[in-house]
């Protein structure tokens, strides 16, 4: 009890300590507020979307398999319906296997206005192997998705469940109307639950053509497994790989070099971003590294004020351990304070990280201030308040009240003077490591926006249909669709040119196959795979692809007519170096395809992302390939986004259950291609600024303090003879040793730490020259300013008052 009270009395000693000394509490607290606030937002980034568990049941045994087919140019690819039956049949390391089409798009009409809908389409045990259960109603059988026989049933997301149709709970049961279909509503999901993303809301049975296990070629499914208590991923992936090598000897033809991949279902959700997330994790350390030194060096200081009254407790029979107490207890207001304001201050940044994030990013629906976060948070206050805040009280421990009187009457301990220096040559180096970090990504970043996508999206409105087949059932029937809305876009005043595409480029979305080629040697092994698309004439012209050799398509070119295809200018050039294409034949590599004639060359664009030059182009003509997902891209004479309402009104007219979706410009496509990188290279950016401001008062500080113990020193030396550029150049030379420390080890530790970003550079090498040059420079004009401020006030001191004070 007695503890206790005295306990409490030095908490309310420290209390009434911030009334005396605001300054000083307020940098505390500051610090403390600055460096749990970024620290606790970051890690709660991190932890919700990498570290935290998948919220299905035992997710530590959930993994995704997918075909591996290196040979064939695809380390890694969707997965066929036959090879994934087979698995499950044959397979003793999975209690189950689901198959998931991802890529469905839904029209909902009825009950407001008509809206496109992303959903999946999923075998009906995927909700057991994933361990989960609807919040209303029933999950699939296996009678709704018998081969062949899929029933129009449906399940929905609650967020679609409650913003469409109000949370109604009479909604199991009754009929909606999805790609003009009726389907029966059976069940409403939990809240939680989004799979395969946040964007998913609604799924519907697996839909499996029956000749697809007859000609193995449709690798279109996601596979879902379950291991088996016990089974290790590197187990199922040797009895995978002992089953594919038998079916490459029962199908020769179509499963040769047809391998497969288990991998963790966490792991392969967040494998794009992971090492994003950790670099700035790391920046975040580094930045809460910057201001526990900072905040040590300030409490350092306080406690050379503190020293007298310790040391006489101590004389007067005070034990080590009650002085140690009491030194703590006297911050914990300080640090109580700092820590409230740092969480006020992650849930801001949170919030604020959270609309800035890419809608591309896995997991962000996870974000949010949890336990982990907590717990980092006050494992970090009370490591500085018991390290930091312990000195004082261990120094007059140890130290007799004659010698801690001595030390004050030189100003501090050596020791101290030691501790202040190598912190503040700890944050020099930190600083340094952050703003080469910052550098690379931002040339990078700078290298990135330079590439040539290949076609010019100024002045370019785009935006998506998804074309219902029950509507359009023939593929003459979305042509013509198609014909008739680019024909009345056309018409409106304002636009230039229109034309339609099935993927557009830098906006997401895989479709490939592989071509062979009539009359070609073996270098035509060199292109194993093309990106395949569907275009309408005008669409080249529309966003600026160059018609390099022959022509484009025209309405001529129907089902009737010669199938004709355009090439890009990079499988020209591996396939028919230094020659001419146009009249050659090409056709898709599968059985009974038709030759295709190829009528024209087009320049190559980057349609992945703008960092990587893949695959080369087919375009295939729209009346002979049709495709009912469709992208419409609009070249305006002025303002693109003020057609949307025009185009919107058009397509309303031709078909008024038809609805646009991801209606922005082409300029906004591409940004969003760059959303992640951009938002990446500013946190660190602005993570290196904050620390090059907490570096520069680190220096200031130290050096300031130093000039505050040694004026009767420069008064001397002044009253001596000496002159005042002296004292600057002596005050300016300690920070300056201060600089070549940290700035040395900082370079050395960068040197180290850079390849871990090799894989986030883009024409940028891990020691590029110039980040380094000019990281070093930032630093160095910080941290000699911040000497200078005080050494300039110690070349002006009044000699014979530093003399009368002292």
């Amino acid at each position: 009890m007695t503890e206790l009270r005295n306990a409490l009395q030095d908490i309310r000693f420290g209390v009434r300590l911030l009334g005396c000394a605001p300054g000083f509490a307020i940098a505390t607290i500051a610090t403390i507020a600055l460096g749990i606030g970024a620290t606790v937002a970051m890690f709660s980034v991190v932890y919700g979307i990498v570290l935290k568990p998948l919220p299905f049941g035992h997710p530590e045994r959930l993994a995704l398999v997918w075909t591996a087919a290196p040979s064939q140019g695809f380390p890694r690819a969707f997965v066929g319906a036959a090879n994934a039956f087979d698995w499950r049949a044959a397979n003793h390391v999975f209690e189950d296997l689901a198959l998931v089409r991802t890529i469905a798009n839904y029209n909902l009409v009825g009950d407001g206005e008509p809206e496109r809908l992303q959903g999946a389409r999923i075998s009906s045990n995927l909700l057991s192997v994933l361990q989960v259960a609807p919040a209303l109603g029933r999950s699939f059988t296996p009678q709704d998705d018998r081969i062949g026989h899929p029933a129009n049933v449906v399940l929905l997301s609650h967020a679609l469940w409650q913003r469409r149709f109000g949370g109604d709970p009479g909604i199991v049961g009754r009929t909606i109307s999805l790609n003009s279909e009726p389907y029966t509503v059976v069940g409403v999901m939990g809240r939680g639950f989004q799979y395969p993303t946040r964007e998913f809301v609604l799924w519907t049975p697996l839909t499996i053509d029956p000749d697809d296990f007859q000609t193995r070629s449709n690798y279109a499914y996601v596979v879902v497994a379950r291991l088996k208590p016990g089974v290790t991923i590197a187990e199922a992936q040797i009895e995978l790989n002992v089953i594919s090598s038998r079916l490459a000897r029962e199908y020769p033809a179509t499963n040769a070099g047809i391998g497969a991949e288990v991998v963790p279902m966490l792991d392969d959700t967040i494998a794009v971003v992971r090492t994003p997330l950790f670099v700035l994790l790391a920046a975040v350390a580094a930045i809460l590294f910057i201001g526990c030194a900072n905040l040590a060096n300030l409490l350092v200081a306080r406690s050379l004020a503190r020293s007298r009254d310790l040391a006489v407790r101590a004389a007067l029979g005070a034990s080590r351990l009650r002085l140690i107490r009491q030194s703590i207890a006297e911050l914990v207001p300080m640090l109580a304070a700092g820590g409230a304001l740092g969480f006020a201050a992650a849930a801001w940044i949170l919030n604020v990280l959270v609309r800035l994030m890419p809608s591309d990013m896995p997991r962000l629906e996870n974000v949010g201030i949890e336990w982990p976060a907590i717990v980092v948070a006050f494992v970090t206050l009370s490591m500085v308040g018991i390290l930091v805040g312990s000195w004082p009280a261990v120094d007059a421990g140890r130290a007799g009240v004659s010698s801690i009187l001595a030390n004050l009457s030189r100003g501090t301990t050596p020791r101290r003077a030691r501790i202040r220096d190598l912190l503040v040559a700890g944050q020099i180096a930190g600083t340094l490591l952050l703003l080469i970090a910052a550098t690379l990504l931002i040339r990078s970043f700078v290298e990135i926006e330079r590439v040539n996508p290949g076609f010019v999206p100024e002045q370019v409105l785009s935006a998506h249909l998804a074309i219902p087949r029950l509507k359009y059932p023939k593929d003459r029937d979305v042509a013509e669709f198609c014909r008739r809305i680019l024909e009345r876009v056309q018409a409106l005043p304002d636009v230039e040119s229109a034309g339609m595409v099935n993927r557009l480029p830098l906006a997401g979305g895989l479709q490939t196959l592989g071509v062979e080629f009539e009359g070609v040697g073996p270098q035509a092994a060199k292109v194993p795979m093309v990106d395949s698309r569907t275009a309408t004439p005008d669409y080249f012209r529309t966003i600026g692809i160059p018609l390099v050799r022959g022509r484009s398509f025209t309405e001529a070119d129907d089902e009737r007519g010669t199938p004709v295809a355009i090439i890009d200018q990079k499988l020209a050039t591996v396939i028919w170096p230094g020659g001419d294409p146009v009249g050659r034949r090409l056709r898709i590599a599968f059985p009974g395809m038709p030759w295709t004639t190829i009528v024209g060359v087009v320049g190559h664009i980057r349609h992945d992302s703008l960092e990587e030059d893949t695959r080369p182009q087919v375009y295939w003509n729209y009346r002979q390939r049709a495709q009912d997902r469709m992208a419409l891209v609009v070249k305006a004479r002025s303002d693109p986004a003020a057609l949307s309402r025009s185009i919107a009104g058009v397509i309303r007219s031709l078909d008024a259950e038809q609805p646009l979706y991801d209606v922005r410009t082409l300029d906004e496509v591409v940004d969003r291609s760059l959303a992640r990188r951009w938002l990446q290279t500013v946190l660190l950016a602005t993570f290196a600024g904050l620390a090059l401001v907490l570096a520069g008062i680190g220096v200031y500080g130290v050096i300031s303090y130093v000039v505050g113990q040694r004026l009767r020193e420069f008064g001397i030396r002044l009253a001596l003879g000496a002159r005042r550029r002296d004292i600057v150049v002596l005050v300016v030379g300690r920070g300056a040793v201060l600089l070549l420390v940290g700035a040395s080890v900082g370079l050395v530790v960068a040197t180290a730490a850079a390849r871990v970003l090799a894989s986030l550079l883009f024409q940028v090498t891990a020691l590029d020259p110039v980040s380094f040059a000019l990281s070093t420079v930032a630093v160095s004009v910080v941290a000699l300013v911040a000497c200078y401020l005080p050494a300039r006030r110690a070349g002006r001191v009044d000699a014979a008052l530093a003399l009368r004070t002292e």
